[in-house]
């Protein structure tokens, strides 16, 4: 029941209404006229991500407002006048959601008044590596090689269908061996000990990170990745070439089988023919009745050429040497002595000798055929 008194006028006081409700107690609460009141969004639909500019229209609003769409704070909450605001969507799910403006404490509400709509989902290709190449600085020399410690440049060839190369991420292994830098383009060191000639794998990974939603229409970040490994052949080419020279000229001087002798020269220098008619010659006209063997001072620059003849070579050693012998024909001693330059090249990677030439003096006796 709703009662309605007056006092009197003559008490010079202003009529009041007094609302009761039924069971006798007063209602207290925010009068309606005063609330904030939403009528409109525009506009009316937009996408999962957020961010979309909307302008909200009702009235009662004022300073200090807030806005949530779909139960999410908007962003960039600007209150124009009474009646409209403007305001940038939150991220949100799929589907409808209420529009409420808060000023005061007090809040209206549009009922399912914007509704969200997930964008197309987006799927990259990963990247794609063509090759990696290792090479290192000197002229002539291979691909895919490296001497022990010797720093090489590696590069990977990387194309992306959709991501800048700027934006991937490129990360370098091996089983040996330190990278520095960064990027499609490094370095690699050998290390300073192995067992060669051997192989060693590098391995690049490229990654490519990208937005995209999930079935809820939100924003997700993704990951492709392409894996590619090339491989290095390391030697210890001072070493290797060592060794082959030292045995040739040990053989030489024990005057063994020519053909056996020259068995580590390879015919595409121009060097073993002559070689082998100088080994034989030798074995002809020469008893070695000792000698002595220094040890090498080997460079390995792959430059094409050896100082000593200017002679074909990628690596050039220089061996010290001292034979005595007997001339055959006239029983004379002889003696040679100086510098033995055996040069080498790598053939399908396999150090193979191409020349020896001697740089020093001999006596008459002993006989020298270039």
């Amino acid at each position: 029941m709703i009662l309605l008194r007056t006092l009197p006028a003559r008490l010079g006081l202003v009529a009041l209404p007094l609302v009761l409700s039924a069971c006798g107690s007063s209602v207290v609460g925010p009068s309606p006229a005063t609330g904030p009141r939403v009528t409109a969004i525009t506009p009316a639909s937009g996408t999962t991500i957020g961010g979309t500019a909307v302008t909200i229209t009702g009235g009662n609003f004022a300073a200090g407002a807030s806005v949530t769409i779909g139960g999410a704070p908007a962003t960039q909450v600007a209150v124009v006048d009474s009646a409209t605001i403007t305001a940038a969507t939150p991220q949100h799910a799929a589907g409808a959601g209420d529009v409420a403006v808060t000023v005061g404490g007090q809040s209206g509400t549009l009922s399912g008044g914007y509704t969200y709509v997930a964008p197309p989902v987006v799927t990259n290709a990963p990247p794609v590596v063509t090759n990696v190449t290792v090479r290192g600085t000197g002229p002539r020399e291979p691909a895919q090689y490296a001497t022990l410690d010797e720093t090489v440049n590696v590069s990977a060839t990387v194309t992306d269908a959709e991501t800048p190369l700027s934006q991937l991420t490129f990360a370098w292994t091996a089983d040996v061996g330190t990278f520095t830098g960064s990027g499609a383009a490094v370095t690699w060191k050998a290390p300073a000990g192995f067992q060669t000639p051997g192989t060693v794998t590098l391995t690049l990974t490229v990654t490519e990170r990208y937005e995209t939603t999930d079935g809820t229409g939100l924003p997700v970040t993704r990951e492709n990745q392409t894996r590619a490994t090339s491989t290095v052949s390391v030697h210890d080419s001072v070493r290797e070439v060592n060794d082959l020279a030292v045995e040739f000229l040990v053989d030489f001087s024990k005057q063994l089988d020519p053909a056996f002798v020259v068995r580590n020269f390879t015919p595409t220098c121009g060097g073993m023919a002559d070689e082998l008619s100088d080994v034989a010659k030798n074995n002809r006209d020469n008893l070695i009745t000792s000698y002595t063997i220094g040890t090498p001072e080997t460079t390995v620059d792959f430059t094409g050429r050896c100082p000593f003849r200017n002679v074909v070579g990628d690596a050039c050693a220089q061996v010290p040497v001292d034979w005595r012998s007997t001339n055959r024909a006239t029983g004379q001693p002889g003696r040679a002595t100086g510098i033995d330059q055996v040069t080498a090249v790598l053939e399908n990677d396999r150090w193979r000798l191409c020349a020896s030439d001697f740089n020093g003096t001999a006596s008459a006796a002993f006989r020298l055929w270039r």
